[in-house]
């Protein structure tokens, strides 16, 4: 039994697909491509697939993993090339390779994110608004929990790496907390930077948040692989 870990793209169409109806793709595809897959042994049996950081609905992403056991013989390169052969293009395994990191190593996560300008809101306009809305002292929001719910500040969870203005929008690229501690969703950051427009700046305002996850990586920095 060989385990694996497949890292793969979900691009344009696949980025509405969400995780658990993922799982259920790649569960089928792995019947269709007969690739040997090893199952949990009990009472109920069943393929046995991981998938250690689940993306948000709506997100791109060329970095996604998915560990399984093979189970027959069979080398990875036949099962990556068998598995893209039944999958969707948008959803294509592009590595395959033994595990290194376990999932508990997971701490961060890069996005590129896109805020469309609209209106008559130019991109500088929105990067003036951008820079005064993360310059506040603290972004309090209130994140549900397994407890209940809790104060968090996105100040001190966000790490702005790049912020660039285009002709269409305002373009950042940042690293936010992922993993099994502390997960916390972009889209947490936009939803408040919306709510700060709508109350500092109404004149100022931003269409659609296009994300895509660029790497997951573990406490020192490292690719998660």
């Amino acid at each position: 039994m060989i385990p694996v870990r497949a890292t793969f793209e979900k691009r344009r169409r696949a980025k509405y697909i969400s995780h658990l109806d993922l799982m259920r793709c790649m569960q089928r595809a792995f019947r269709r491509a007969e690739v040997p897959i090893w199952f949990t042994e009990g009472f109920n049996p069943h393929a046995y697939l991981m998938f250690p950081l689940a993306l948000s609905l709506g997100y791109e992403s060329g970095c996604e993993c998915m560990d399984f056991r093979l189970d027959g013989p069979m080398s990875m390169q036949e099962a990556m090339e068998r598995l893209n052969a039944v999958l969707p293009p948008d959803l294509q395994i592009v590595t395959v390779a033994e595990p290194v990191r376990k999932h508990t190593d997971i701490a961060f996560a890069d996005y590129q994110i896109c805020l469309d300008c609209v209106d008559d809101t130019s991109a500088d306009v929105l990067r003036s608004a951008w820079d005064a809305f993360f310059a506040q002292e603290a972004i309090l929001i209130e994140k549900k929990t397994k407890r209940g719910t809790a104060m968090l500040d996105l100040k001190q969870q966000a790490q702005i790496l790049m912020t660039q203005t285009l002709e269409d929008g305002l373009w950042l690229k940042l690293r936010m907390p992922a993993g099994t501690s502390v997960n916390v969703n972009p889209s947490l950051l936009f939803d408040a930077f919306r709510a700060y427009l709508e109350q500092s700046v109404p004149n100022v305002r931003f269409g659609m948040m296009r994300a895509t996850r660029l790497a997951i990586l573990c406490a020192d920095g490292s690719a998660f692989i």
